[in-house]
């Protein structure tokens, strides 16, 4: 079954094989500033935007680090995004690699088990919910959208799209006329007009 968690009335939706995208990390809230973790990323993303319906992969490793207000995410990530080619306007599969850095924090204190205040200035998907479950995947799913912008080549001779009238030139020459001479058909041009000037 799919889960959706709903963050500022945005559903980010998980699909069944959600892998490695929710740690707990009650123990290393336990830990003293410092304490790190070394954790696996592994998942699927659905409806990152309209070119990237899903499932979209994720994969990665990350270090948490214990902080004094939360647990620092330091991850490094890859996925394959279908992506509009800039010439042809054709959808292509590229691998996206990037970053993440973001600090967590916990909406239960791991000792008293009271809740804790939570800031205005803290966003709802960088908060521990109250089993100490950190989930990534929705600052994955944004780290993804702003990586994935943009428009690469579907192979780097493509031929673009024909000016007249659309065509996908990499399918094969359209039937437009071109207004372009064929630069043997000029140096035979020139020959029959001098001979008509001469025959004047």
């Amino acid at each position: 079954m799919t889960g959706e968690h709903a963050y500022n009335q945005s559903i980010v939706r998980i699909g069944p094989e959600r892998g490695n995208m929710f740690h707990n990390v009650a123990q290393l809230l336990k830990e003293g500033i410092g304490a790190t973790r070394q954790v696996e990323i592994s998942g699927d993303l659905l409806d990152i935007d309209e070119n990237n319906a899903g499932p979209t992969h994720v994969e990665g490793k990350a270090t948490l680090l214990r902080t004094e207000t939360g647990i620092l995410v330091t991850a490094q990530v890859r996925v394959k995004l279908i992506q509009i080619c800039r010439r042809c306007l054709e959808p292509t599969l590229h691998e996206v690699e990037f970053e993440v850095e973001e600090e967590f924090v916990p909406s239960i204190d791991i000792r008293t088990g009271l809740r804790l205040p939570i800031a205005d200035k803290d966003s709802p998907e960088l908060i521990i919910d109250e089993h100490h479950i950190l989930d990534l995947t929705e600052v994955l799913r944004q780290h993804v959208v702003i990586h994935g912008v943009g428009f690469g080549l579907c192979r780097p001779d493509c031929k673009g799209l024909c000016p007249t009238c659309g065509h996908n030139l990499n399918l094969g020459p359209c039937q437009c006329v071109t207004g372009k001479l064929d630069p043997r058909l000029a140096v035979l041009g020139k020959l029959l007009g001098s001979r008509e000037e001469d025959t004047i």
